[in-house]
């Protein structure tokens, strides 16, 4: 009898397993015989095309509660890294009343950086994540208003994101194409080893979950054009959306994942949010090539008990407050693979308590190895064969699991998340173990309530939702550099230089102590023209491909020969000084008697300068290049900005209004 009630228990369990993974299985199969197809539709992006395409202004949004201890690393290391021109994005923190430590952080940062600007909450803190983001674009609409500007897209960043250098230059490029962008997040964690195996299993979980999603089933989720949902952090949202939704609250104030839920969402109106999967080669310093994923880098959870929090909020906003069932089949512009993965979602709360009967199975079968227990499942059985399929279906997904997780931290890690032991690895067991725990925590918050903080916003329906977030940690500056580029980097990335021409140079410039750009350009490895863009990449500078639109008035303040002499062309007077065009050749000390007067630089060839300083003015007469002068001489944008639109007015006839920095619904205040 009590056999015969163990192998029922078994061939339920074993059913339950197999109906709820079955489908996935399908779906993984459906995307490999038509990923052809279907990649086909995407167009690659190309870094070394992008000097084509002109900047437009882009706002980043960072909401923060109790975020003194990293903001500013977190920021100073954003502005430090990422490679656009800092006057064509903007930062704005959303800080609350009641937290002064927080606000004397940020407003520190908006003393000292242009593009930076406090904004402070209605309402005191905390109130949920999606208000403060809210209070955010509102504050970025009356922005706009006030300096006539407009912005492409915001992106909705974390306190304690490390941030791509290259995230916002794909941003600009992409957005036009799609309604929003998702680029991959992908966990810290130290270099897996032995000793340290114990300590990172939490966050090793995290990693090895994220690298499964964002390198592979998001990727499916795009190409088959389902739901792709927002992370919550690296997500650019275009301004088309927030011309729908106008004066509306973009972000959902009832959800505690407003990210996903906003997702879907866009996906019921017809919007699509494209998930960015792209790389470029880097040459580390031990002459290594790797590949690096433009992503969002943080640091998660490392304590069982802060890794169930944060997961148990995922799953009871995502599962349980964003979408329901019927959501599934309600009338929308969501196509069938879209309302799939909506199913994929919210079928978690159900799956991943299922693995507590399925690991309490496991240790039965374990004991019975070593005693004598009734069979659970007879071998050639039909329950035995659902567990052989079962088995099968495991390692297909450790496999894929494994692929993931080797493309992004490579073999080391893959054997200790996937092979550690063998079979049944203590990684995934333990990430099991969270999943089930946390899913466990959100049903109990679906039916006894939680407790919410007095401060929480009261909602239209009478919940309460309170930003329950994490304590955040960064990291040392030591460690960030390695996200910083370098001339070679550049020169890699955009495939001006092949790896292996790049590391012979490089060695022959530690050997002889040369500039690694004279060595470079002895070696005839690339054009001056493709050194002075990378320069000017990993220097944070303008580069000016062609300097004739510059030629002006500017230069009759200056000895002709003097020019020839220094190799450097002012493109630009201004009230306090000028803007110089310098090349690889122009001397260091060039600026030396230039004492009082603010000197800005950006970068050019030797050809543009001499050039420039036996041309003739070839600005008069042009309406365009007259508005820009004006707006600059108003202060109503930057020497930076005037430079960007006057050198790309050539490939855009209303270049102001493209890059936003003019919007055509004011004039130039008097």
């Amino acid at each position: 009898m009590m056999e015969s009630i163990l192998q029922i228990i078994g061939l339920i369990v074993a059913l339950c397993f197999i109906i709820f993974s079955f489908d996935d299985i399908i779906w993984d199969t459906a995307y490999l015989f038509s990923y052809k197809k279907l990649k086909a539709r995407t167009k690659k992006v190309h870094l070394e095309n992008f000097d084509k395409i002109p900047l437009k202004l882009l706002a980043i949004v960072v909401a923060a509660w109790h975020e003194d201890s990293v903001l500013e690393p977190v920021i100073e290391n954003m502005l430090a890294s990422v490679q656009y021109s800092k006057s064509m994005y903007h930062v704005f923190l959303g800080v609350y009343p009641n937290d002064t430590a927080t606000i004397a952080v940020a407003q520190r940062l908006e003393m000292n950086h242009e593009n930076v600007h406090v904004v402070i909450n209605d309402l005191p803190g905390p109130t949920s994540k999606a208000q403060n983001i809210n209070c955010i674009i509102k504050f970025i609409r009356n922005f706009e208003n006030n300096h006539d500007w407009h912005f492409s897209s915001v992106t909705v960043h974390d306190s304690e994101d490390v941030v791509h250098p290259y995230e916002f230059s794909f941003t600009n490029v992409l957005i036009d194409r799609y309604d929003a962008l998702q680029f991959p997040v992908f966990p810290l964690q130290r270099k897996p080893s032995f000793k340290n195996f114990f300590l990172g299993m939490t966050s090793g979980t995290y990693a090895d979950e994220f690298a499964e999603n964002h390198y592979r089933v998001m990727v499916m989720r795009d190409l088959m054009s389902a739901v792709v949902p927002s992370a919550g952090t690296g997500f650019a949202i275009s301004h088309r959306i927030l011309d729908v939704y106008e004066n509306d609250p973009l972000f959902p104030e009832d959800s505690l994942t407003e990210d996903y839920k906003l997702s879907v969402s866009l996906a019921e109106k017809g919007f699509h949010v494209h998930y960015v999967l792209e790389k470029v080669k880097r040459l580390l310093d031990n002459d290594k090539v790797k590949w690096d994923y433009i992503a969002t880098r943080s640091i998660f959870p490392a304590t069982y008990k802060t890794a169930v929090r944060q997961k148990t909020r995922w799953i009871f906003g995502i599962t349980m407050q964003s979408v329901k069932f019927k959501d599934v089949f309600k009338p929308s512009e969501i196509n069938f693979a879209g309302r799939y993965t909506v199913y994929k979602d919210l079928k978690a709360k159900v799956g991943n308590l299922m693995q507590l009967p399925g690991y309490l199975i496991f240790i039965y079968f374990i004991v019975s190895l070593f005693v004598s227990i009734p069979l659970m499942y007879p071998i050639h059985t039909f329950s035995w064969w659902l567990c052989v399929i079962l088995t099968v279906m495991m390692v297909y997904r450790q496999t894929m699991r494994a692929i993931a997780i080797g493309n992004i931290y490579g073999f080391r890690s893959v054997v200790v998340s996937c092979l550690l032991p063998p079979l049944m690895p203590i990684r995934l067991v333990w990430g099991n173990i969270i999943n089930l725990s946390a899913t466990i925590g959100a049903w109990r918050q679906l039916l006894f309530g939680v407790k919410q903080a007095k401060q929480a916003k009261e909602t239209k329906n009478g919940k309460k939702v309170v930003w329950n977030k994490t304590d955040h940690e960064f990291l040392e500056k030591y460690i960030l550099y390695r996200y910083c580029r370098n001339v070679g980097d550049v020169l890699l990335e955009k495939h001006y230089i092949a790896s292996d021409t790049l590391k012979r140079i490089l060695n022959q410039s530690r050997n002889d102590g040369s500039r690694i750009g004279d060595a470079i350009l002895k070696n005839n490895a690339v054009t001056e023209e493709q050194l002075m863009t990378a320069v000017a990449v990993s220097k944070h500078k303008l580069f000016i491909k062609d300097i004739s639109p510059f030629i002006g008035n500017a230069a009759n303040d200056f000895d002709k020969k003097w020019l020839e002499q220094s190799l450097i062309y002012p493109i630009i007077k201004t009230k306090s000084g000028y803007v110089f065009a310098e090349t690889n050749f122009t001397p260091p000390d060039v600026y030396e008697d230039f004492v009082g007067s603010e000197i800005k630089i950006v970068y050019t060839t030797k050809s543009e300068v001499m050039k420039a300083i036996n041309g003739i003015n070839t600005l008069e007469g042009d309406s365009e290049y007259r508005l820009i002068y004006e707006l600059l001489e108003k202060d109503r944008i930057s020497c930076e900005q005037a430079v960007l639109a006057i050198s790309s007015q050539h490939l855009i006839p209303d270049i102001l209004v493209y890059m936003g920095l003019k919007t055509g619904q004011k004039k130039v205040a008097s």
